[in-house]
């Protein structure tokens, strides 16, 4: 009798008939060296990770030990900002119908910028002052082009800003002629900048600077007797 094609047997198939093999046969033998690979290849990757830590921390140390030789041989300092004097070319409150008012005024302020390093240059960028009355009020703002500082140098910034028809409410207004007929009017005043430091031709940072004075009398820096409390935001040097 014919019979057709055996079929194939499924993996993993065993046979009913087959008797199972005997007890403690010798199970497949792997090779030592496929145990010996995996464990140098860990050693490897452990000795990497080993050498890259220690790499990183002496170079943390040689960093530290070169910042700590330029801080003690040059002694970096902040520069610092003084507002010499402002004036008021003009100042015009015209009151409207509609119960608000316009302010129309031009001033002009100067601003010292001391290096008081005697190794190190100053390298500054755009500088901008921007002055207010009351912390409502906008005076304006102005920008100088940066510049480089020599050491132990004091440069004096000149300042014009002004408004023209900035809308002010009207009760405020009465206040503010009433300071000026009083010569008490007082400004709060902002320096924004950034600054570097230059050794020879090798320039490092910049850093944004900010310099916020308030408070400022009108009377005081005409006098000259009174300089205005200024704080000096920027990153630690």
């Amino acid at each position: 009798m014919a019979t057709g094609p055996s079929l194939k047997k499924p993996p993993g198939f065993m046979d009913p008939a087959t008797p199972p093999p005997p007890a403690g046969a010798q199970k497949p033998v792997i090779p030592p060296t496929f145990y010996q690979t995996k464990k140098e290849k860990r050693n490897c990757c452990r000795n990497c990770c080993c050498c890259i830590c220690c790499l990183i921390f002496f170079l943390i140390i040689i960093i530290g030990i070169l910042c700590g030789l330029f801080f003690a041989w040059f002694q970096p300092k902040v520069p610092i900002f003084h507002f010499s004097r402002l004036e008021l070319d003009r100042f015009n409150i015209n009151v409207k119908s509609d119960g608000n008012s316009l302010l129309d005024s031009k001033a002009v302020i100067r601003v010292e910028a001391n290096n008081p390093n005697s190794k190190l240059e100053i390298y500054y960028g755009d500088t901008e002052v921007m002055l207010n009355l009351d912390e409502e009020i906008s005076l304006g703002s102005a920008t100088l082009p940066g510049f480089v500082q020599p050491v132990n140098n004091v440069t004096l910034l000149k300042y014009t800003l002004g408004v023209n028809d900035e809308v002010i409410d009207s009760s405020l207004a009465l206040r503010l002629n009433r300071g000026m007929k009083n010569d008490d009017i007082e400004v709060n005043a902002a320096v924004l900048t950034k600054v570097g430091i230059g050794v020879g031709k090798v320039k490092i940072g910049m850093l944004p600077v900010n310099v916020i004075c308030k408070g400022i009398s009108l009377k005081q820096l005409d006098d000259g007797n009174v300089s205005p409390k200024c704080s000096f935001n920027t990153l630690r040097w």
